[in-house]
């Protein structure tokens, strides 16, 4: 009789895909701890190529969860509470879903948090100075709530006692990713009021872990954001992960327009919208940029209580903008908010209650989120993603 071969009798003895294969279902937690296993657990864990497979798993997960992150948050049990919202199963809450590293000690309490966005489970989120706002350098920090990291930014290139006789300025943050050089950036606008002028653009590159001045400075035409909505017009965080961000602005002749930040060549351009938006002024009504199944589009709310979206097709090419949807099955008015990576509609009510639209299904869901007028939201998203400069 033929012996048959003998099986591996522990996990260690299982080639290395089927492994791979096994542990990339595991929350991320739990691998940053499977990599004290042995050196090569290790190795396998903390390649490139494992990270990204595990983050690209935690993203096309159906059921996404929301989280609600309310202005002037912080960490302790004195705080409002990060909220937790899937998308699709019945509303549950997370109070204890998110938690900051212990030995973290932030300032005093009169600093206001602001979070600017999120890209692939990364968190960028900003202290002000409630007292003299953006008179003092606000505070940026990098979060990953998986692995329990945060990382605050170093000082910038140009800080406030640089700026000469330009004390009264005011800061526009923005967090993204470029693909090209898998590399997590921060750009800072800075506007000095008195004289209406845009002062030098910096950017802090994650893989660097540095500040840089660039080139190109930010369109001296345009001289105010819709609604003051200056650090993100997608309220879920979805500008910045296809390698660009996007204000939208309105130039001196007081027209809507698209300005964009190419995270690799570091440059600024502009894009038209078409002429019923470009022209649109209303301070009754809210108009938000987004991404939609990898799209730049426009949601923006309509007479009786409607909203419409739009979509460029062809990404910088004004010409190839198209109305994509318009729906008004609603009770009253509804306000656009942002957009979810399910492709799903974030608004709010007159009553400062959240709905998410499902266009496939044609329904509403209510998320039974607390009435607070300055919040933002995110989606939490599983990540391995380390936030230290690439040489560490």
């Amino acid at each position: 009789m033929e012996k048959l071969p003998k099986q591996p009798t522990t996990i260690e003895k299982l080639p290395r895909e089927v492994i791979s294969d096994i542990l990339i279902r595991l929350p991320a937690k739990r691998i940053a701890q499977m990599r004290c296993v042995s050196k090569p657990w290790n190795s396998l864990l903390s390649q490139p190529s494992f990270i990204k497979s595990h983050l690209r798993r935690s993203i096309h997960k159906s059921d996404e969860i929301l989280m609600v992150i309310y202005d002037r948050f912080c960490f302790d049990q004195h705080c409002m509470p990060i909220t937790g919202c899937p998308s699709h199963s019945p509303h549950i809450e997370y109070p204890n879903f998110i938690k900051l590293p212990s030995t973290i000690n932030f300032p005093p309490e009169y600093y206001v948090s602001t979070v600017i966005g999120q890209i692939n489970g990364l968190i960028c989120f900003v202290l002000w100075d409630s007292e003299t706002l953006a008179r003092s350098d606000p505070i940026i920090y990098i979060w990953n709530p998986s692995l329990n990291a945060l990382k605050i930014l170093p000082p910038y290139t140009i800080t406030s006692p640089q700026l000469l006789g330009f004390l009264n300025v005011d800061y526009y943050i923005r967090f993204g990713y470029d693909a090209n050089t898998d590399d997590y950036k921060v750009v800072k606008l800075t506007y000095e009021l008195r004289h209406r002028e845009w002062l030098q653009v910096e950017v802090y590159s994650m893989r660097k872990g540095s500040w840089s001045i660039i080139n190109d400075r930010f369109p001296s035409s345009v001289n105010c954001f819709w609604f003051k909505n200056k650090h993100s017009n997608s309220m879920t965080g979805n500008d910045g992960r296809d390698g660009h961000l996007h204000w939208l602005c309105r130039d001196g002749d007081k027209t809507n327009v698209v300005v964009a930040f190419d995270l690799s060549t570091e440059i600024f351009s502009e894009i038209s919208l078409p002429d019923l938006l470009a022209k649109f002024d209303n301070t009754d009504q809210r108009m938000v940029l987004g991404d939609l199944a990898g799209k730049l589009c426009l949601m923006l709310n309509i007479e009786n209580g409607g909203i419409e979206v739009w979509v460029m097709n062809e990404y910088g090419v004004a010409e190839s903008w198209v109305k994509h949807l318009e729906f008004s099955q609603f009770n009253g008015n509804m306000f656009p908010m942002g957009f979810t990576l399910t492709n799903q509609f974030l608004m709010q009510d007159n009553d400062k209650q959240l709905a998410l639209y499902d266009q496939s299904a044609g329904k509403v869901k209510s998320l039974k989120v607390f009435n607070c007028y300055s919040f933002k939201i995110v989606r939490y998203v599983d990540s391995l993603v380390w936030i230290a400069p690439a040489n560490n």
